[in-house]
């Protein structure tokens, strides 16, 4: 029974290793172990042998315990076939061939690799932190080459091979990242999009970017592209905040520090002001006529995004075009613009629940991994243990 409790602490699944002898030492543990013989299948012919021809003693690294680390002295058998006389060593479960730690420290390492930095899996489990780097690039992960219905594309800063904006690929309706791309150009979605099989997709979500919207467009012919709705939005709360800060230079020191500190207080929707907030929005109106129009505006465009369905989205969009064009600020006549080149992509924002929310959660969650890392230069690491750690949060669920 203490002998089980060893082997069961120490992770160990052969049912064929036992314990010699287990010790303390001042700064670490050793434990002998040894392993009973069994029937072993040569790997050069196939046959099964018992015959022994030698023994090795192996040092291997266990699993760090509280301050101390385990240090094993493995007693492994080598057999001899009797039907091809070649010598081989026994397969174990405990160790992979040609390493020199259990495959258990291995696998905590991994895990730890996928949830912090490569240096916080090497101190938790004692290793050396290019040790870990060398288990990490050997670990094989495999993306989706079949994609779904609803796709959804956005970039994020990576910082990767040199390039600024890698690109993320991610499945909508099951939410899930499919894949990342080293670069935003056009050519790389090409490709990746011609390399995929890509019969089932109906629908792409993306920001308002004319590069994406040109790959998708060769790659996929002629898919439903969905404009997300906060970079749609985005550009109105923009446009007015350009009226902002001009009319802010303008102002004596006291109002413009006052301006300054009221943006987000002019941004937050009318119908969401308490009634003091809404007295101190129409006293920041009443300073400049060009500031009145522009909240007026952005109010309009506010509510037609709130109210709208997929009904009544095309002709108040009409509506607040014709106000936009009748204005006498260029922030929104660049808006009326986009939304002009974009209308049906943004219409349809209105006609189907999908958003660019899981992608952009996605994103938020790549920079919290390259901030624990302190960046990672290598693409193909980045990209691997951005996988990595999806599927070992899939594990933990």
């Amino acid at each position: 029974m203490h002998h089980h409790f060893i082997t069961e602490l120490l992770g160990i699944k052969d049912t064929h290793v036992d314990v010699w002898d287990i010790r303390e030492e001042e700064n670490y543990f050793i434990a002998e172990l040894f392993t009973k013989q069994r029937k072993q299948k040569c790997p050069f012919c196939g046959e099964r042998t018992k015959r022994m021809h030698g023994y090795r003693w192996q040092s291997v690294q266990g699993p760090a315990f509280t301050t101390k680390e385990i240090h094993i002295s493995l007693r492994k058998r080598r057999y001899i076939c009797t039907s091809c006389h070649h010598t081989f060593y026994e397969r174990l479960q405990m160790i992979q061939r040609y390493q020199r730690c259990m495959a258990s420290v291995q696998t905590t390492a991994m895990m730890h690799a996928a949830i912090s930095s490569f240096r916080t899996a090497a101190l938790v489990t004692g290793v050396t932190e290019s040790r870990v780097l060398r288990w990490f690039d050997q670990k094989e992960l495999t993306s989706r080459k079949v994609l779904p219905r609803v796709i959804a594309i956005d970039e994020f800063k990576g910082d990767a091979d040199g390039k600024r904006f890698q690109l993320n690929v991610v499945d909508v309706e099951n939410r899930r990242i499919i894949d990342i791309l080293p670069d935003r150009k056009v050519e790389t979605m090409e490709e990746y999009l011609k390399s995929c099989d890509t019969g089932k997709v109906e629908i792409v979500v993306m920001d308002l970017s004319r590069s994406f919207k040109q790959a998708i467009r060769k790659a996929l012919g002629n898919p439903l592209i969905i404009a997300d709705r906060f970079h749609f939005m985005r550009q109105v709360y923009w446009a007015f905040d350009e009226v902002r800060r001009e009319v802010q230079k303008g102002l004596p020191k006291k109002d413009r520090i006052r301006m300054k500190r009221s943006k987000k207080l002019l941004w937050k929707s009318w119908i969401a002001c308490s009634d003091n907030q809404k007295k101190k929005i129409q006293q920041l109106l009443e300073i400049d006529t060009r500031l009145k129009e522009a909240y007026d505006l952005k109010h309009a465009l506010d509510m037609w995004f709130k109210e709208s369905d997929e009904y009544s989205v095309a002709a108040g969009l009409e509506a607040c075009l014709k106000k936009l064009k009748a204005s006498t600020l260029d922030g929104f006549h660049r808006v009326a613009g986009t939304f002009k080149r974009w209308r049906q992509e943004i219409l349809q924002s209105f006609m189907y629940p999908y958003n660019n929310g899981y992608i952009e959660g996605v994103n938020n969650t790549i920079k919290v991994l390259k901030r624990l890392s302190y960046g990672i230069k290598n693409f193909e690491r980045m990209r691997k243990k951005i996988l990595w750690q999806q599927e070992v949060k899939l594990v933990l669920k």
